[in-house]
Protein backbone atom coordinates (compact mmCIF):
# COMPACT_ATOMS: atom_id res chain seq x y z
CA UNK A 1 0.00 0.00 0.00
CA UNK A 2 2.95 2.30 0.66
CA UNK A 3 4.03 1.95 -2.98
CA UNK A 4 0.49 2.76 -4.17
CA UNK A 5 0.47 5.91 -2.03
CA UNK A 6 3.95 6.90 -3.24
CA UNK A 7 3.01 6.68 -6.92
CA UNK A 8 -0.33 8.34 -6.21
CA UNK A 9 1.32 11.36 -4.58
CA UNK A 10 3.83 11.75 -7.42
CA UNK A 11 1.01 11.58 -9.96
CA UNK A 12 -0.98 14.18 -8.02
CA UNK A 13 1.98 16.56 -7.77
CA UNK A 14 2.46 16.49 -11.55
CA UNK A 15 -1.20 16.21 -12.57
CA UNK A 16 -1.73 19.98 -13.09
CA UNK A 17 0.61 19.71 -16.08
CA UNK A 18 -1.35 16.93 -17.79
CA UNK A 19 -2.59 18.36 -21.12
CA UNK A 20 -1.82 21.90 -19.94
CA UNK A 21 -0.60 23.19 -23.32
CA UNK A 22 -3.53 21.55 -25.05
CA UNK A 23 -6.06 23.00 -22.62
CA UNK A 24 -4.54 26.49 -22.77
CA UNK A 25 -4.11 26.54 -26.54
CA UNK A 26 -6.45 29.52 -26.99
CA UNK A 27 -4.89 31.54 -24.17
CA UNK A 28 -2.02 33.13 -26.10
CA UNK A 29 -0.48 35.06 -23.20
CA UNK A 30 -0.38 31.91 -21.07
CA UNK A 31 0.98 29.88 -23.99
CA UNK A 32 3.84 32.36 -24.30
CA UNK A 33 4.76 31.57 -20.69
CA UNK A 34 4.38 27.83 -21.24
CA UNK A 35 6.73 27.88 -24.21
CA UNK A 36 9.52 29.17 -21.98
CA UNK A 37 9.29 26.03 -19.81
CA UNK A 38 8.17 23.58 -22.48
CA UNK A 39 10.70 20.89 -21.52
CA UNK A 40 9.87 21.01 -17.81
CA UNK A 41 6.13 20.90 -18.52
CA UNK A 42 6.59 17.95 -20.86
CA UNK A 43 8.69 16.18 -18.25
CA UNK A 44 6.08 16.79 -15.52
CA UNK A 45 3.39 15.46 -17.85
CA UNK A 46 5.43 12.31 -18.51
CA UNK A 47 6.04 11.79 -14.79
CA UNK A 48 2.31 12.10 -14.11
CA UNK A 49 1.42 9.44 -16.69
CA UNK A 50 4.30 7.20 -15.63
CA UNK A 51 3.26 7.30 -11.98
CA UNK A 52 -0.35 6.48 -12.87
CA UNK A 53 0.93 3.51 -14.85
CA UNK A 54 3.10 2.40 -11.94
CA UNK A 55 0.04 2.45 -9.70
CA UNK A 56 -1.75 0.15 -12.16
CA UNK A 57 1.33 -2.07 -12.52
CA UNK A 58 1.35 -2.72 -8.78
CA UNK A 59 -2.02 -4.37 -9.21
CA UNK A 60 -0.82 -6.75 -11.94
CA UNK A 61 0.66 -8.93 -9.19
CA UNK A 62 -2.64 -9.47 -7.40
CA UNK A 63 -3.33 -13.19 -7.65
CA UNK A 64 -7.11 -13.14 -7.34
CA UNK A 65 -10.03 -11.00 -6.21
CA UNK A 66 -10.13 -12.63 -2.80
CA UNK A 67 -6.53 -11.69 -2.00
CA UNK A 68 -7.26 -8.15 -3.19
CA UNK A 69 -10.30 -7.75 -0.97
CA UNK A 70 -8.74 -9.42 2.08
CA UNK A 71 -5.04 -8.56 1.86
CA UNK A 72 -5.17 -4.88 0.85
CA UNK A 73 -6.65 -1.90 2.67
CA UNK A 74 -8.91 -1.41 -0.36
CA UNK A 75 -10.87 1.47 1.17
CA UNK A 76 -7.66 3.51 1.05
CA UNK A 77 -6.84 2.37 -2.48
CA UNK A 78 -10.01 3.65 -4.19
CA UNK A 79 -8.98 7.31 -4.33
CA UNK A 80 -5.54 6.36 -5.65
CA UNK A 81 -7.07 4.23 -8.39
CA UNK A 82 -9.59 6.87 -9.38
CA UNK A 83 -6.72 9.31 -9.83
CA UNK A 84 -4.58 6.82 -11.77
CA UNK A 85 -7.38 5.65 -14.02
CA UNK A 86 -8.48 9.19 -14.86
CA UNK A 87 -4.90 10.14 -15.75
CA UNK A 88 -4.57 7.04 -17.92
CA UNK A 89 -7.85 7.76 -19.66
CA UNK A 90 -6.88 11.37 -20.41
CA UNK A 91 -3.38 10.38 -21.52
CA UNK A 92 -4.72 7.73 -23.88
CA UNK A 93 -7.36 10.06 -25.28
CA UNK A 94 -5.05 12.99 -25.95
CA UNK A 95 -1.55 11.58 -26.27
CA UNK A 96 -1.77 7.82 -26.76
CA UNK A 97 -1.70 7.91 -30.54
CA UNK A 98 1.21 10.35 -30.66
CA UNK A 99 3.55 8.56 -28.27
CA UNK A 100 5.63 5.54 -29.11
CA UNK A 101 7.05 2.86 -26.88
CA UNK A 102 10.37 3.12 -28.69
CA UNK A 103 10.91 6.62 -27.34
CA UNK A 104 10.28 5.41 -23.80
CA UNK A 105 6.83 6.91 -23.65
CA UNK A 106 3.57 5.04 -23.26
CA UNK A 107 1.72 3.63 -26.20
CA UNK A 108 -2.03 3.89 -26.53
CA UNK A 109 -2.33 0.14 -26.02
CA UNK A 110 -0.33 0.09 -22.77
CA UNK A 111 -2.33 3.03 -21.40
CA UNK A 112 -5.56 1.21 -22.29
CA UNK A 113 -4.33 -2.00 -20.64
CA UNK A 114 -3.37 -0.17 -17.45
CA UNK A 115 -6.76 1.55 -17.33
CA UNK A 116 -8.39 -1.87 -17.82
CA UNK A 117 -6.42 -3.16 -14.83
CA UNK A 118 -7.83 -0.34 -12.70
CA UNK A 119 -11.32 -1.15 -13.97
CA UNK A 120 -10.93 -4.84 -13.02
CA UNK A 121 -9.89 -3.84 -9.52
CA UNK A 122 -12.87 -1.49 -9.22
CA UNK A 123 -15.16 -4.29 -10.33
CA UNK A 124 -13.68 -6.64 -7.74
CA UNK A 125 -13.98 -4.04 -4.99
CA UNK A 126 -17.51 -3.03 -5.99
CA UNK A 127 -18.88 -6.00 -4.05
CA UNK A 128 -17.97 -4.25 -0.78
CA UNK A 129 -17.84 -0.61 -1.86
CA UNK A 130 -20.37 1.73 -3.42
CA UNK A 131 -17.52 4.13 -4.30
CA UNK A 132 -15.71 1.41 -6.26
CA UNK A 133 -18.98 0.54 -8.03
CA UNK A 134 -19.47 4.19 -9.05
CA UNK A 135 -15.85 4.44 -10.22
CA UNK A 136 -16.28 1.28 -12.31
CA UNK A 137 -19.49 2.67 -13.83
CA UNK A 138 -17.76 5.96 -14.70
CA UNK A 139 -14.79 4.21 -16.34
CA UNK A 140 -17.08 1.87 -18.29
CA UNK A 141 -19.13 4.86 -19.47
CA UNK A 142 -16.02 6.77 -20.56
CA UNK A 143 -14.73 3.71 -22.39
CA UNK A 144 -18.04 3.26 -24.23
CA UNK A 145 -18.05 6.95 -25.13
CA UNK A 146 -14.49 6.76 -26.47
CA UNK A 147 -15.25 3.61 -28.49
CA UNK A 148 -18.32 5.19 -30.05
CA UNK A 149 -16.38 8.35 -30.97
CA UNK A 150 -13.57 6.21 -32.46
CA UNK A 151 -16.13 4.26 -34.50
CA UNK A 152 -17.62 7.55 -35.68
CA UNK A 153 -14.17 8.78 -36.76
CA UNK A 154 -13.56 5.55 -38.67
CA UNK A 155 -16.90 5.93 -40.45
CA UNK A 156 -16.13 9.52 -41.41
CA UNK A 157 -12.68 8.54 -42.72
CA UNK A 158 -14.19 5.68 -44.73
CA UNK A 159 -16.68 8.07 -46.33
CA UNK A 160 -13.90 10.48 -47.34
Amino acid sequence: MLAVKFHHLRALVHRPFLCLPLLQMNNQSFMNLLIQDKERISQAESICVHEAQQTAHLLHNVVDERSLVHDFPWWQMISCLICASSILFVAESFYGNNNSSESGESSSQSLREDAATCLKVFEALSVNSAAAKKAADILQGLSRMRRSSEEGMITVRAQC
